[in-house]
């Protein structure tokens, strides 16, 4: 097979692996005379594929095959949770909790977190552009970036292990046991970027039972997913356990490129886990996990959505339909891009769980991950035929954390308390090449070349945390909690332009380099007349402290109906300040500040007959202060420069509801249902005519009103004890912005999603040991747009004296749509 030949960029004595697509400023690098080539096919780890699955296969006559179980239940089962730091039955967690077993996970048909998004209320996950990127939204916060400086809002752990950056983010859920979503600020167990809430994936331990469990999924669009795990008998006397699970993913572009005539959008993607459990004792366990990722998955292909009135809407994009935004034909899935889409993202991380019982009731918990990540992805973004904008974009993460927590009961479990420490640290660079007007070639004309970008950051966190839980009287429970945060951030960024500044000159190869320690030399070759602007490192440092506390009130009842409890808390979170990635002066370098969110929230959670009906329903309150927003200001030199400010406030009010059922044996029904009432409170900047601009009429990005999903599932017993099991899923959501301005130059507005339901369904042949599915996904045929960027749209006042808002068109407006109908066959076995 293949691969991207890698190349060694040096930047200053750093080491950046990008692959070798040739230099995105000066066009295609060619090596021994001839242009690199990408291989045609999207099966590059089909041999992975087949080599770990024949190796399944060879070892399946010596596995025991375990007795099916009873499938069809009577009652509801308990749900396991991990949200305050401890196994707890869902059901007496006074926090907002919406969770999935790996039996869900699996009916899903997931290839990640986006499959499974309409388990919780009030939840989207929306990908965007490439390298396994998302934008998740929890209660209308979130995060519409791929930049590394900027922090999310909604959280993703991995078996206790806090991700980054929203760059990797839609993980895949192989072998998860549990998803869990936490809604609302989640500062005090979880600190920092939890204001939204958070995703947690708990992967299956080893189990030191000989098994093999693995999935083969072939769906439209020449998609071919290949699964497994397999856990190793124990050995050691049984005190140590492994286990080796991997993912390979290819095929199943739903594009079509029009000018290319070539298909785009196939996935290929590898991920290889092993895993050790060791237990010594019976009082000590330590579970060490080695992921590795290699996913050259492109860049998710852009449709143009220009506007007349914008800078790119001219002769230039006349397949693209310009000018025409509210035609039907913008829901294609067929780009006019004239470059390939290209990325690479390759993850190494280790993680580390150790609990020790050190006393009766008394626990030591240590968590421990350590990740890196090398990336690059090139993409044309203007989505139309004359390459108009392109960019490059290496990047490297390395990230180390490390939590210890001592947890215990005490006077017959009445009291229970958690106190820990916790440090992060993460380093990361990019060096971002950006081509203009490449459709020109050889000769260029006067005007931008290129443009390149530097960014540095540096980051260090430190927390200690608590909270003690009390019984004060029989069946009230008392929390109280809080979280102290220290943090410090360092960042150094430049952002040059070079300029051809007379006539036509031939293009030339020409860049920065030795950008170490925030110090840069330039050099220009082969140029003529060059003119190099705003070459002057800006560095800046900050550190930040803050305190998150939590209080709970909850009450517990059982009596001949009903069982569960009530409960109302208040909790804050905290989104962390930091420093500009785009910045191109010392003024945009930043530094701003951190966000802040406080939450009223009550609920009840409820079983009623027989623990066949469940009903939890949560109502919050929720200020969100000090929000971080991109504002843009006047600047003599480049026109405008974007800076990020705590320029806005909002409210986001709401109601949740859960509902499962177990009408007759063998059916499972229930619903998902989200309300918010959100908006923002205060939002004033300054329009580029110097007049305030009031902007609170924007709404929050994906912030639907309403989010409703209706699932059901059917088991039905064969007279030989196999099963057919039906299952359907309906989601539903309500008119929601993905870009915040809802004043526009374009009608309709592109960032506008209109209401939509998804409906998936599947039917399966379970004997046990084996099992035969047919699925399909978005059988409605619903088309929306999951990303959309409006490029320098900016604002003016009416006047002086009403700061009503009006658009200003800026260069273009790209998006990137949702998949279309998907169907697929499943074969799972597990012995």
């Amino acid at each position: 097979m293949n691969r991207f030949k890698y190349k060694i960029a040096r930047h200053g004595g750093k080491q950046a692996k990008a692959r070798h697509w040739g230099a995105a400023v000066a066009g295609p690098e060619k090596e021994g005379g001839g242009e690199v080539k990408a291989h045609s096919s999207h099966c590059r780890h089909c041999k992975k594929a087949l080599f770990l699955s024949g190796a399944i296969f060879i070892g399946l006559p010596a596995v025991h095959a375990h007795a099916q179980v009873e499938r069809r239940a009577s009652a509801l089962e308990e749900i396991v949770v991990t949200a305050q730091k401890r196994e707890e039955n869902l059901q007496t967690v006074p926090i907002a909790v919406s969770a999935l077993n790996a039996t869900q996970i699996e009916r899903s048909f997931a290839r990640d977190i986006l499959d499974i998004e309409s388990m919780s209320p009030n939840l989207i996950i929306d990908p965007i552009l490439g390298n396994g990127t998302a934008a998740i939204s929890i209660r209308g916060m979130q995060l519409n970036d791929v930049e590394k400086s900027f922090d999310p809002a909604v959280a993703v752990y991995q078996d206790g292990i806090y991700l980054a950056t929203t760059t990797g983010a839609l993980l895949n859920v192989w072998d998860a046991e549990a998803v869990e979503v936490l809604r609302g600020p989640q500062g005090t167990l979880f600190g920092r970027n939890t204001i939204g809430g958070l995703l947690h994936i708990r992967r299956a331990k080893p189990t030191g039972e000989a098994g093999v469990k693995a999935t083969f999924t072939y769906g439209r669009f020449e998609q071919f997913d290949a699964k497994g795990a397999i856990n190793l008998p124990g050995f050691a006397n049984d005190t140590l356990k492994a286990k080796l699970s991997y993912v390979v993913q290819t095929g199943g572009g739903y594009f079509r490129n029009a000018v290319r005539d070539k298909d785009e959008g196939n996935t290929d993607f590898f991920s290889l886990t092993t895993s050790l459990l060791w237990t010594p004792s019976e009082n000590f366990e330590a579970w060490l996990v080695y992921d590795y990722i290699d996913d050259t998955t492109p860049t998710r292909p852009v449709t143009a959505l220009t506007s007349p009135g914008e800078l790119f809407c001219n002769p230039f994009v006349t397949l693209a339909g310009c000018g025409q935004p509210a035609s039907n034909a913008r829901f294609h899935r067929r780009p006019t891009t004239t470059s390939e889409q290209k990325a690479f993202l390759e993850t190494h991380a280790i993680t580390l769980n150790a609990n020790w019982d050190v006393a009766d009731n008394q626990q030591m918990v240590a968590v421990v991950g350590y990740r890196t990540t090398d990336e690059d992805a090139l993409q044309e973004f203007d989505g139309v035929e004359a390459d108009l904008f392109r960019t490059q974009r290496p990047q490297n993460l390395d990230q180390f954390s490390a939590e210890l927590r001592w947890q215990a009961n005490w006077f017959d479990d009445r009291a229970k308390t958690v106190f820990g420490l916790f440090y992060w640290n993460s380093e990361y660079d990019l060096r971002q090449s950006t081509t203009s007007f490449a459709f020109f070639g050889p000769p260029q004309v006067s005007g931008i070349e290129s443009a390149q970008a530097f960014f540095d950051q540096d980051t260090d966190s430190f927390a200690i945390f608590g909270q003690v839980d009390v019984d004060i009287v029989e069946d009230v429970i008392l929390s109280l909690g809080g979280r102290w945060i220290n943090e410090r951030k360092k960042a150094c960024g430049l952002q040059g332009t070079t300029f051809v500044a007379t006539g036509f000159v031939p293009v030339v190869s020409y860049g920065f380099t030795g950008f170490e320690n925030c110090q840069l030399s330039v050099y220009a070759a082969n140029a003529v007349d060059p003119v190099t602007a705003a070459v002057t490192p800006q560095d800046g440092k900050e550190r930040w402290k803050d305190f998150t506390p939590r209080v709970a009130l909850a009450y517990n009842f059982d009596n001949e109906t009903t069982s569960g409890m009530v409960y109302a808390s208040y909790s804050e979170g905290f989104r962390s300040g930091g420093f500009n990635g785009r910045s191109t002066n010392a003024f945009s370098l930043g530094p701003y500040d951190p966000e802040k969110v406080e939450a009223f929230e009550a609920g009840f959670k409820t079983q009623w007959l027989d623990d066949r009906l469940r009903v939890n329903v949560t109502g919050f309150l929720t200020d969100y202060n000090n929000k971080q927003e991109d504002v843009v200001f006047p600047d003599p030199q480049q026109v405008t420069v974007t800076v990020v400010q705590n320029a806005a406030s909002a409210s986001i009010d709401g109601i949740e509801a859960e509902i499962v059922a177990l009408p007759v044996q063998g059916l499972t029904l229930s619903a998902v249902i989200g309300y918010l009432d959100s908006g923002f409170k205060e939002w004033t900047v300054r329009g580029l005519d110097g007049n305030p601009v009031d902007k609170s009429n924007f709404e929050l990005r994906r912030a639907p009103d309403w989010t409703v999903t209706l699932n059901g599932a059917y088991e039905y017993e064969l007279p030989n004890g196999d099963f057919l099991v039906f299952t359907a899923n309906y989601a539903w959501k309500d008119d929601y912005f993905i870009i915040a301005n809802t004043v526009t130059f374009a009608d309709p507005n592109p960032g506008l999603v209109k209401s939509y339901g998804l409906l998936d369904a599947s039917i399966n042949y379970d004997a046990g040991k084996w099992r035969l599915s047919v699925f399909g996904k978005n059988l409605t045929k619903s088309n929306v747009f999951q990303h959309v960027l409006d490029v320098g749209t900016n604002f003016n006042a009416v006047s002086a004296a009403d700061p009503t808002p009006v658009p200003i068109p800026g260069l273009w407006t790209f998006g990137t749509i949702n998949a279309p109908t998907l169907w697929g066959v499943e074969l799972g076995i597990n012995f």
